[in-house]
């Protein structure tokens, strides 16, 4: 039996050279919408529509991951 996993929960803003996380969570920007790791490397929105490296969300946004990996 697995130990339960509590969903993590962190802002990422403010550490201008803060490197991407290597797992690649889900995270949610402080307008609510979700960003999806693609295999590309950048994060996309749900409809596919936007697109931005893990550089350019931090510089954009105060990101909170919102994952239970």
């Amino acid at each position: 039996m697995s130990a339960p996993t509590a969903p993590r929960v962190w802002l990422a803003a403010g550490v201008a050279d803060k490197p991407a996380p290597t797992d690649q969570p889900v995270v949610r920007d402080d307008l609510m919408h979700l960003w999806f790791p693609g295999e590309d490397g950048l994060w996309h929105t749900a409809d596919g529509r936007h697109h931005a490296a893990w550089t350019e969300l931090h510089a954009r946004f105060d990101l909170v991951e919102v994952t239970n990996r």
